[in-house]
């Protein structure tokens, strides 16, 4: 048996029983998915109440604007009439309704940039949401033919199966590096294979050499022609 056939099978008999020790797939890119699902839920229940604590400042700044207006009519009406003293009662009595709007109004700003944010937030993780569901079969399949040449926790490394920012990502970046590895491995420990390449490394050289010879004979035959043509 040669050294590269030996080698061969230890790598494919190391690998065997890191396969039989491997998680379930299926079930960690579920528990990302589910997990997407959790957050959608509580993504909008959030955007829900931010929604109905606007809506119900909204009500309020409107009822602290009228009443501001109400007490500035009245006290145009206590001027007109010559009661000063009321007037200026009338205009305190307003200025502190319009103070309590301004305040809603603030208030108003703020919740609208919390309502928008919650809107991308939530369009963003619907996004990977239908994105991880469509490509879920693709990398069960994927991750299930690089299970046969490496541990599955390898393809997920040491981060959170839970964390859905960026789960599928990394799996896609890893299974390409384990297709290449096993690739690799594949031919490295294939005694036929190294053969054959070696043959075709060699064709690859001697065509090289090919086009040389002649690039070379084609310059001479020019400084012939070249020599000829000055007699």
């Amino acid at each position: 048996m040669g050294w590269l056939e030996r080698v061969g099978r230890v790598v494919r008999g190391h690998l065997d029983s890191l396969v039989n020790e491997a998680e379930d797939p299926e079930k960690l890119l579920d528990e990302a998915i589910s997990k997407m699902e959790q957050e959608l839920i509580a993504m909008r229940r959030a955007l829900a109440e931010a929604i109905a604590t606007h809506k119900s400042a909204e009500r309020q700044l409107s009822r602290y604007e009228k009443a501001a207006a109400t007490w500035y009519e009245r006290a145009e009406l206590a001027m007109a009439k010559g009661g000063e003293s009321l007037a200026r009662e009338a205009l305190f009595k307003r200025q502190s309704y319009q103070q309590q709007a301004d305040s809603i109004q603030s208030q108003l700003i703020e919740q609208n940039e919390i309502i928008q944010k919650l809107k991308n937030e939530l369009r963003t993780i619907e996004h990977k949401e239908r994105e991880a569901k469509a490509k879920k079969s693709l990398y069960l399949a994927r991750l299930r033919s690089a299970m046969a040449s490496q541990k599955l926790h390898e393809v997920l490394g040491d981060f959170d199966p839970y964390n859905s920012d960026n789960l599928f990502e990394r799996i896609d970046q890893q299974i390409l590096e384990l297709e290449v590895q096993s690739t690799t491995i594949g031919e490295f420990s294939d005694p036929l294979e190294s053969k054959f390449r070696e043959l075709e490394n060699n064709k690859k050289v001697e065509q090289e050499i090919a086009k040389l010879k002649e690039k070379n004979s084609q310059a001479e035959i020019d400084d012939i022609r070249s020599k000829l043509d000055k007699l």
